[in-house]
């Protein structure tokens, strides 16, 4: 919060403790919430403020006008609560009026006028009537029997109380009750304990009748209690808006790399919906193998991976559509608006809908990731940003998010990003959790908030070994205790905060000589880390997900012809986007149609220029036809190369790959259409070829689709951009030495040809091929010569038969 927030707050405390009697335990709520909005040092500087304010109206209170005192109370109240009600969060605005009630009910006697700022605050910040009433009846009663049933009150206890309609959530070992308010508007858990143990929340005492912002990641606990996870509390309030619930188990999976190394070492475990499900493991451990299998990109070696019951390797076709892959690299077309990237995805995912549907959900979408005010900025690439990375991060999760996949994997989604940008993507798939989705994180080295956020823990140590899954909280101690910590505590003492980083350290511990040095040896090896958890927590039945029903998946695919013409979209719309390419693609043909034939026409100095007397008529073909092979390779070498990471996270739509080659070829086609028509159009005119613009055309196109093919096809078979460009010299060069026209095929190597035939080497040669076309089509069907030729031809041959043969 802002200080002129904090400020105005301080006020508003002290308004509502002026028109009342303070007490300490008043003042120490006011205490409470500054802790959990500032850092230590800022508390007593606020407190000061608060105090001061207080003291200030104390001043002014006069006992014979209380009347105008308490309208000038209220229309202060009024007014503080209107100037900060834009700048607060509805979470924050729903813990303002929490604490504001628990700080009236501090004091015994509640007065009208207390009851009244209560209700104008909850009017101004826009809190239901609902909300506010179950706010006040968590506060002020003394026990649950006071609180009114109702789906929004959660009692945790060790014995359901059959006289009310609370959820419930059995916890056998707690001593006492624990009542949670949800929120719904707001997300928020409120929750109070009544009963005489000393729980801690965090590390943080939770002292019985006091109010808790039970926030995510967060764990009461007590040295006797089975701990009360904040994710097991969620889930209770949002079990019944969940429909098809997905539990995806992991049986026995193991990896053989094809060098022979093993990847992954008996992974089990089970997930189910509504859980944020962490991945983390050091360098080499195998977290991105497991990604790729749980995501059916590899296939196990062993085992299997099961959601609901169905193998998703065997079984693929059942559960298409259920699965999102978001991976570490940013998949996004680089050219497109941020609306443009998600309009033509959507496209590809509800075949069934028009575009008039799939931009309604575009646009709700783009409002829920906060990308509204981008949308028609274009994504630029990694040397040109026009986002920001967080704001990138986001478009490429909401790609998968636009179908809504039960089952979501993200890679690495924090990696590059500030902690600000973090936090906000890490919000967004807690908030999918909270939907009903499942969620799997690889992640690196999170932040105490961000590692509270997880529902479960999956640690893995080098080599592919499961050495702990469960709770996050619980895994430091654990660890604590199996190194014989003596302090096996989780949380901060003093923050509450949890450092992953510990775990770490203690896992990958290095054993000491004698003189006191670090060895390289492990004192545990993650195979007797793997050994340690599995006796520790015996397998439990992995049957849970059996038998149930698959949920609906709204992913319908468009017919064939609709995917080609999507595809066709997004590419024409890319590039028209990409200046650059534009500029070259269709201005390489003119230009060097026009250096070519300008250094070709040839004339006697001071005389006029004679097209048939120009013997340089050969060279410009066979340069043309060159020069168009290279045009069509060059401009189709990187296609499908530079779209291998949109195929990528495609290959979970299942799409057509015919419907995607023929979308390239035409593409390329067509571009190829208008380079050659451009080239022969110069380049005819300024060599002085006359009335042959549509021979020139057909023939140089037929060739430049052929290099089109031949590009398309090396684009497919290498894995680096570089490696094509360096390739594509060798197949230009053989064109220009093997056609026949440099250096005729009896001049070759004998090992090469012959002198009675062209050699089979010169026969695949599509510039062989093109120049002898264009050369024969020229000197036939010129102007001039085709009505000749026909007799031309019979004096040849009786020329050839009196002379040489």
């Amino acid at each position: 919060m802002s200080d002129k927030i904090l400020r105005a707050l301080m006020q508003l405390f002290a308004i509502v403790a002026n028109s009342g009697r303070l007490t300490q335990q008043g003042r120490t709520i006011v205490e409470v919430f500054l802790r959990q909005q500032l850092s230590q040092a800022l508390v007593p500087v606020y407190l000061t403020i608060f105090d001061d304010y207080l003291k200030f109206l104390e001043g002014r209170s006069d006992a014979g006008k209380e009347k105008k005192r308490v309208s000038v109370n209220s229309v202060k109240v009024l007014r503080i609560c209107t100037d900060i009600n834009s700048e607060l969060e509805l979470r924050q605005k729903y813990i303002v009026l929490i604490r504001l009630i628990e700080f009236v009910y501090s004091d015994e006697a509640v007065s009208e006028q207390e009851m009244e700022f209560l209700a104008t605050v909850s009017n101004v910040f826009n809190i239901s009537d609902d909300d506010h009433n179950r706010c006040l009846e968590l506060v002020k009663t003394k026990t649950t029997a006071g609180i009114s049933p109702s789906d929004y009150f959660l009692l945790i206890s060790n014995e359901k109380h059959t006289s009310t309609s609370f959820r419930f959530l059995d916890n056998e070992s707690i001593q006492g009750e624990l009542v949670v308010l949800f929120c719904k508007p707001a997300g928020i858990l409120f929750a109070r304990y009544y009963g005489e143990e000393q729980l801690t929340v965090n590390g943080q005492p939770f002292i019985s009748g006091s109010l808790l912002v039970f926030s995510p990641g967060s764990v009461i606990r007590d040295s006797r209690m089975r701990p009360v996870y904040y994710s097991d509390v969620m889930r209770c309030f949002l079990e019944d808006a969940r429909q098809m619930p997905v539990v995806l188990s992991c049986t026995n999976v193991e990896y053989i790399f094809p060098n022979g190394k093993k990847g992954l070492h008996e992974i089990n475990f089970s997930a189910s919906s509504g859980s944020l499900v962490g991945i983390m493991g050091g360098s080499g451990a195998g977290k991105s193998t497991l990604l790729n299998i749980l995501n059916s990109n590899l296939v196990p070696s062993s085992g299997e991976v099961l959601i609901n019951g169905v193998n998703i390797h065997t079984d693929s076709s059942k559960t298409r559509g259920l699965i999102g892959y978001v991976p570490q690299d940013d998949l996004l077309m680089e050219d497109l608006t941020v609306f443009q990237n998600l309009f033509l995805n959507s496209k590809l995912c509800f075949g069934e809908l028009d575009d008039v549907a799939i931009t309604q959900k575009v646009d709700a979408l783009l409002d829920s990731l906060g990308l509204n005010e981008i949308r028609n900025i274009k994504v630029g690439d990694v040397f040109n940003k026009t986002i920001s990375g967080g704001q990138r991060k986001r478009l490429n999760i909401g790609l998968e998010l636009i179908r809504k996949p039960p089952v979501l994997f993200v890679d690495e989604p924090t990696s590059g990003l500030s902690s600000m940008d973090s936090e906000n993507v890490m919000d967004l798939l807690k908030q999918l959790t909270l939907n009903g989705n499942l969620v799997f994180v690889v992640i690196h080295q999170p932040s105490s908030d961000i590692y509270k956020l997880f529902d479960q823990l999956l640690l893995l140590d080098l080599g592919g070994y499961k050495i702990y899954y469960g709770n996050p909280s619980d895994a430091l101690i654990y660890f604590k205790e199996k190194a014989l910590y003596a302090d096996a505590e989780s949380e901060c003492g003093v923050c509450g905060n949890i450092n992953p980083e510990q775990i770490f350290s203690i896992i990958e511990a290095k054993v000491l000589d004698e003189f006191g040095n670090v060895t390289q040896t492990r004192k545990v090896s993650p195979k007797e880390w793997a050994t340690a958890f599995r006796t520790d927590n015996p397998l439990k039945d992995a049957d849970e997900g059996k038998g149930k029903q698959l949920p609906d998946s709204t992913f319908k695919k468009p017919s064939r012809i609709k995917q080609m013409l999507v595809f066709i979209q997004r590419d024409v719309l890319s590039k028209l986007n990409n200046k650059q390419y534009l500029l070259i693609n269709f201005l390489q043909a003119p230009v060097l149609s026009f250096i070519i034939a300008y250094f070709l026409k040839y004339f006697a100095d001071g005389g006029d220029y004679i097209f048939m007397n120009n013997s340089n008529l050969p060279a410009y073909i066979f340069m043309s036809v060159i020069v168009a092979i290279f045009m069509g390779l060059t401009v189709s070498a990187e296609e499908i190369i530079h779209d291998r990471k949109i195929q990528k996270r495609e290959a979970f739509l299942d799409l057509s790959r015919s419907s995607y080659l023929l979308s390239k070829i035409l593409i390329l086609f067509a571009i190829s259409a208008v380079q050659t028509f451009s080239f022969a159009l110069v380049g005819n005119l300024v060599f002085g070829v006359e009335g042959m613009l549509g021979d020139y055309f057909l023939m140089l196109f037929a060739v430049s689709c052929f290099a089109n093919l031949l590009g398309l096809n090396i684009s497919a078979s290498f894995d680096s951009v570089v490696t094509i460009y360096i390739l594509i010299p060798f197949l230009v060069i053989p064109q220009i030495i093997l056609s026949g026209v440099i250096v005729k095929y009896e001049k070759l190597n004998p090992d090469l040809t012959c002198q009675d035939k062209v050699p089979v080497i010169g026969e695949l040669m599509a510039a062989r091929w093109a120049f002898e076309a264009l050369a024969v089509n020229q000197f036939m069907n010129n102007e001039y010569e085709k009505t000749f030729f026909e007799q031309d031809m019979q004096m040849s041959n009786a020329t050839y038969k009196k002379d040489m043969w």
